[in-house]
């Protein structure tokens, strides 16, 4: 595809990585892949796809543009260890999909439907990916693998000194980059309950066609053997979490006594009511839940 910026499609988050390099660092970081069974979330125009199947992975593309579907059908169709599918990742039953078998996530995932795609992998389909591999906004990246605070400023290099994290940048050579404390987030609270996050390393946008108005990020979320709630508790736990960050500039003892109709001092226990949502870790948000369960009943 000669002008992949006249191919992509605005509407389906279409952003094609064109590096090599990050391409090769991708697969670095996924590890041997050969008879592995691998999904690939929006394979695009099959730059990585490519040396998915030529590491041996046994590959399941999703792809949802039909005219990508098309190309990758012409291109890969013939391989013995790829499986294509013209589908909605987010209506695909990946418990069917895959069964009781093992398998692992590696994608550049559309950036406007990160957060449904990462609770669909971790929060609502049972036999969960080993691992899953995401290019991703780098900001989001930030907030799911740093939830705690880290410094203000840092002075980065290509060496990855002083990066956030201590991992390198791909496509700059010397970088200052300004941030704010990381604070959680509904979805870094999903991600920690059920996996451990690792940001492997930055992508700078000109590495993409049509070049993004963000830099990205490779990530890494290993699910976890034994999540940190367990399936009984995990509708309270989720409702009173999505109910904490419903007002999340506000103090957390004024949304959740609004929200559930009740004397927020009965969730809260000894927990400042002067806090807010994103300021709250694991643990507090498991024992807002058992007094949430408790004065329910």
């Amino acid at each position: 595809m000669k002008d992949q910026s006249k191919f992509a499609k605005k509407n389906l988050g279409q952003n094609f990585l064109t590096s090599t390099q990050v391409r090769d660092d991708i697969l670095a970081e996924a590890g041997d892949l050969k008879n592995k069974k691998v999904l690939e979330i929006g394979p695009g125009l099959g730059f990585l796809t490519e040396k998915l199947l030529e590491a041996s992975a046994d590959l399941t593309a999703i792809e949802l543009d039909e005219r990508a579907f098309k190309i990758l059908q012409n291109k890969f169709g013939n391989f013995p260890n790829f499986r294509l599918l013209n589908d909605d990742i987010l209506q695909t039953n990946l418990d069917e999909l895959f069964e009781s078998e093992d398998y692992r996530v590696i994608a550049n995932i559309p950036y406007n439907i990160t957060a449904p795609i990462i609770r669909k992998l971790l929060e609502k389909t049972k036999n969960k990916p080993e691992f899953a591999l995401l290019m991703v906004q780098k900001e989001v990246a930030q907030k799911i693998c740093d939830p705690v605070n880290q410094k203000n400023t840092v002075e980065a290099d290509e060496s990855g000194e002083g990066q956030p994290f201590g991992v390198p940048l791909r496509g700059v050579a010397v970088a200052t980059q300004k941030r704010a404390k990381s604070k959680r987030s509904i979805l870094s609270v999903a991600v920690e309950v059920y996996a451990e996050a690792k940001y492997c390393f930055t992508v700078t946008r000109e590495h993409f066609e049509p070049s993004p108005k963000v830099d990205s990020a490779i990530m890494k979320l290993t699910v976890l053997e034994k999540p940190l709630i367990t399936p009984e508790q995990q509708r309270d736990f989720f409702t009173v979490v999505n109910a904490g960050f419903s007002e999340k500039r506000k103090k957390i003892g004024n949304v959740l006594g609004r929200f559930f109709g009740i004397p927020s001092k009965d969730l809260l226990g000894d927990i400042d009511e002067n806090r807010r949502a994103e300021t709250l870790s694991i643990d507090e948000w498991l024992y807002i839940t058992e007094k949430f369960t408790n004065v329910k009943q």
